[in-house]
């Protein structure tokens, strides 16, 4: 398995972070890396946390590592890839402590409509335009 830092997904997490105003997740704090080797089809993504023992024991505070899983992730579309760490982002409790939040609370509804919000922000819908109507000068 080969880890690799990804700056560029980091710049992704700082923005998501940003718009949804998410004050408990320190960006600093949360970093990403692409991962090459593994066999596994169907993971897209993984949330790592340091844990509470490794925290007490190198005196850091809490950190959090998403791996993108090279060979699954990079197919993805540019709004499965924005879902996808929006719902690595959602592990991550309000505590920023090193624990997790599961899967009762991290769901697709979720995303999806947290996904909305911040599509809406990054595309807005342009202004209508009002038209005038037609007129037909030529009788049929």
């Amino acid at each position: 398995m080969e880890y690799v830092p990804a700056p560029e997904i980091d710049e992704e997490i700082v923005r998501i972070i940003a718009f949804f105003q998410w004050d408990h997740l320190d960006p600093k704090r949360v970093r990403t890396i692409r991962s090459r080797g593994t066999r596994s089809r169907r993971i897209l993504a993984r949330c790592h946390a340091l844990p509470k023992a490794m925290q007490t024991g190198l005196a850091l505070p809490a950190h959090y590592v998403i791996e993108l899983v090279s060979e699954n992730y990079d197919r993805l579309s540019d709004v499965e890839k924005t879902k996808t760490l929006i719902h690595e982002l959602l592990h991550i409790p309000a505590t920023f402590g090193g624990g997790f939040r599961h899967h009762d609370y991290v769901r697709a509804q979720r995303v999806n409509r947290l996904y909305e919000k911040y599509a809406a922000s990054l595309f807005p819908t342009p202004p209508v335009q009002e038209t005038l109507p037609t007129q037909y000068g030529i009788g049929f």
